[in-house]
């Protein structure tokens, strides 16, 4: 009995993904619930689980191939269970292959070995296993994934594998079924896909956007056309703030939290969108109504080697400075290891942006789908500002930027809602009053 088993929804209504990597190849005999390909959407990484299992008897796309919902992917043969995604099919009519990149594997010996390792993992098809992402980099900075030693779950390179160069090994060419994984034997005048960007006589090359970037640049093009964007900018002496951490600093450490300025300012703008409800809110103009959020979910941009993630810290009204402390260095830690679970993101009421760890300050931030407000957090900086006593001093200045919907919110409203922001960040003590 064949069974075709077809690319599942991952969470979050997803319509497409990237084959990142194959943990499967033809011919591997399988049991139901196995872990057979690792996924990239336009939110994370994620290993699907076959549903039912037998022996792998063709492969639909290669790696890096993007694949819409419910298009098939693996055709079993065998008695797996399981009957979520599965087609039987008595008969498969092979149609033959146009003429394009033909397969590594037609060109490897079946019955020679390699007499060395280079302790690079493949997929079963002589490709190298790593993230798209990973791979512009290695081209970028002219790295022959090749010879790097991967360590990654089931062989794959990681972006940290490529960006140490200790971990790599030389590549080894001791015997000719080695070197026709890598430079394919093309003798039969079969045209083969450059792994390489194609360079034009321009100079210029092009690239297919990756599943995350694509929808990253989907979004932004529909948030900024539909959203009227005003951006509020002003800033603040945070010295007091400064003072603040550094006598906490090393207490939080004892019990391994690293405590940044982050922290104190996710828990004064979580308090700034509980007492100003329409900052927590979004627009519905298909009911023309605003939508207004009980809990404060915040979302904290993270940067990640292929674009931008925003996960979020629910229900951060109620929580404290060392809880949020801990949860926002666990999220950003999760996103950059491509661990984030789809129910982490896509529920923000309201986010920050912080370019401040870059040496950024004033910008204009993006407002995120179903919010009406970003905050945008630049750099500390000294600069001569006059105390309480008319003095002229050194302060620890902080810029802020937020932009916020002008159909919801009007400028005075977001003034006085920056003005509470900065009271806070201007004296940590303040947020000891609220919940």
């Amino acid at each position: 009995m064949t069974k075709i088993f077809t690319m599942p929804d991952i969470g979050e209504g997803m319509a497409e993904g990237e084959i990142a990597n194959w943990l499967v190849k033809v011919g591997d005999v399988l049991e139901p619930e196995s872990e057979v390909a690792e996924v990239q959407n336009d939110k994370l990484l994620q290993e699907i689980l076959s549903p039912f299992g037998g022996q792998v008897t063709k492969l639909f796309v290669d790696a890096g191939t993007v694949v819409k919902v419910g298009e098939p992917l693996i055709e079993f043969d065998g008695d797996g269970s399981g009957d979520s995604v599965a087609v039987e099919t008595p008969a498969v009519e092979e149609v033959p292959a146009e003429p394009v990149a033909a397969p590594v594997t037609e060109n490897v010996a079946p019955t020679a070995e390699p007499t060395g390792t280079t302790g690079v993992q493949t997929n079963g098809n002589g490709t190298v296993m790593a993230m798209p992402a990973v791979r512009q980099y290695a081209r970028q900075n002219n790295v022959d994934l090749t010879t790097i030693v991967p360590t990654g779950r089931h062989g794959h390179i990681t972006m940290q594998d490529v960006q140490n160069p200790t971990a790599a090994a030389p590549a080894v060419t001791e015997t000719p079924v080695v070197e026709s994984m890598a430079t394919v034997n093309v003798a039969n005048d079969t045209p083969v896909t450059p792994t390489a960007p194609v360079v034009d006589g321009q100079g210029q090359y092009r690239e297919t956007m990756s599943p995350m970037r694509k929808a990253i640049a989907n979004n932004m093009v529909h948030q900024t056309t539909t959203i009227p964007h005003v951006t509020l900018m002003d800033e603040v002496d945070v010295t007091k703030l400064v003072a603040h951490r550094a006598a906490f600093k090393e207490l939080m450490a004892k019990e391994d939290i690293k405590l940044t300025y982050l922290p104190y300012i996710a828990k004064a703008l979580a308090a700034v969108a509980n007492r100003f409800p329409m900052l927590n809110a979004h627009a519905d103009m298909a009911t023309n109504e605003v939508v207004f959020n009980e809990n404060v979910n915040l979302g904290i941009a993270v940067s990640v080697p292929d674009g931008l993630v925003v996960p979020s810290i629910n229900n951060a009204q109620g929580k404290s400075i060392k809880t949020m402390a801990v949860e926002i260095a666990d999220l950003a830690s999760r996103a950059r290891d491509n661990k984030l679970k789809p129910g982490e993101m896509g529920n923000s009421t309201i986010s920050i942006s912080n370019i401040g760890s870059a040496g950024g300050g004033f910008f204009t931030p993006v407002i995120n789908t179903n919010e009406a407000a970003i905050l945008g957090v630049g750099r500390i900086y000294e600069a001569p500002t006059v105390n309480a006593e008319g003095e002229i001093v050194v302060g620890q200045m902080l810029r802020l930027s937020l932009s916020f919907d002008h159909r919801l919110i009007d400028g005075v409203m977001a003034q006085q809602a920056m003005n509470m922001l900065k009271s806070m960040l201007a004296d940590p003590a303040m947020m000891l009053m609220e919940v």
